[in-house]
């Protein structure tokens, strides 16, 4: 038979036990307040409503609460990384990435959120060994890390390989992404050219035409390569190119040209281009301003004074076009007639006598002070 005392010792510890269950549901169950939300919730709409201080405390508290609520984890570390608080961030990070008991894609998602943080912090080599390992994945942001990858790969000049993700990620090229590519193609043959292989710099440079046939960059520095090796008809050529392929930006080889030109002695050339682009556009301020240089270079003033008063009439407004004609004026000894030029633009563009108000929303114009525009009824939107 067993012991009558040891039943009741029994019983007593039974029922003590069961008094404890009963405090603690009473405690932590009944007398819990109704409709009491977790930190964790709180924080989300704190977080939501802007309020990023309290966000960031209530997601202190939640992890202490919950060492095992990831996203908050993730969301106070970028929270901290957006407050100036990388390095608080990334040590968050660097923690969850030493947990065992992660999901794939939760463990991709800190990766990314560690991505940032090197990016953030500059550290752009990290950054993008962390882009390519997520790359080799399959995510729903994997356009964005691509992007990010190409930026870091900019940023750390590695063109090669900026040209390789770029064909790879973006296999349909924009025309935007296209002259990218071609420009990574010219930077990449510019680091070959500093190493003395021009020839291999120049199958580069050739390369960029493929993508982007009006690339200045490879014509502009596929001429300088030919220059180099004193190949200044191969030169001439390229640099001619460019002036016709795009001849907006054609001054960016008047000075290169010039100089070759007068290295094979061929003076007239200079004069025949800038006279060929001002056939073709009338308007290129560049072309103008060179060819009258020239002119005036032979003390052939009015000569320079036509052409630029040819392109003046087109564009009326340049500055460059009336600067020039002073420039010309003086070097002829009119002086008369170069302050006159320069008063008339003045009183054309900044009146002296006229003192006007305009709106700076609608450029409404008006002599008496306003402070709600008649014609666009911005507020206190005038200036003079």
């Amino acid at each position: 038979m067993q012991n009558p005392d040891m039943l009741t010792e029994l019983l007593i510890v039974i029922l003590v036990i069961l008094v404890l269950v009963i405090i603690y549901y009473y405690t932590r169950v009944i007398r819990k307040p109704k409709g009491e939300k977790s930190s964790y919730l709180n924080a989300l709409e704190y977080l939501a409503d802007g309020n990023e201080k309290w966000a960031i405390q209530k997601f202190k508290e939640a992890v202490r609460e919950d060492t095992e609520n990831i996203d908050a984890y993730l969301r106070l570390a970028d929270l901290l990384r957006k407050k100036g608080l990388t390095s608080n961030a990334m040590k968050i990070h660097k923690d969850l990435t030493l947990r065992s008991n992660l999901s794939p894609e939760m463990r991709n998602k800190i990766q990314y959120s560690l991505l940032l943080d090197y990016e953030e912090l500059g550290n752009y080599k990290s950054a993008i060994d962390i882009a390519e390992k997520l790359l080799e994945k399959s995510q729903p942001f994997q356009k964005e890390i691509s992007i990010r990858l190409i930026s870091y790969l900019e940023k750390e000049e590695q063109w090669g390989k900026a040209y390789e993700f770029l064909r790879k990620y973006f296999k349909d090229l924009t025309p935007q992404h296209g002259k990218k590519a071609a420009l990574y193609l010219v930077f990449e043959g510019l680091k070959i050219q500093e190493k003395g292989e021009g020839r291999e710099a120049r199958i580069k440079f050739k390369e960029a035409f493929k993508i982007d046939t009006e690339c200045v960059a490879a014509y502009y520095h596929l001429g300088n390569s030919y220059y180099e090796e004193n190949r200044l008809t191969d030169a001439i050529r390229e640099w001619e190119r460019l002036c016709d392929m795009v001849p907006q930006k054609s001054y960016f080889a008047f000075e290169n040209l010039e100089k070759a030109w007068f290295d094979l002695g061929k003076f007239k050339e200079a004069e025949t281009l800038y006279k060929k682009i001002l056939n073709k556009d009338s308007r290129n301020v560049h072309a103008a301003i060179a060819l009258s240089e020239i002119y005036n270079k032979k003390e052939e003033y009015d000569r320079a004074l036509d052409v630029l008063e040819r392109v003046i009439e087109e564009v009326p407004d340049n500055p460059r076009l009336l600067g020039y004609k002073l420039h010309i004026l003086i070097n002829k000894n009119q002086y008369k007639q170069a302050a006159q030029s320069a008063q008339d633009y003045f009183e054309i563009h900044y009146p002296l006598a006229d003192f006007q108000f305009i709106c700076q929303e609608c450029q409404y114009k008006t002599k008496e002070p306003q402070w709600i525009c008649p014609q666009c009824k911005s507020i206190n939107s005038f200036d003079e």
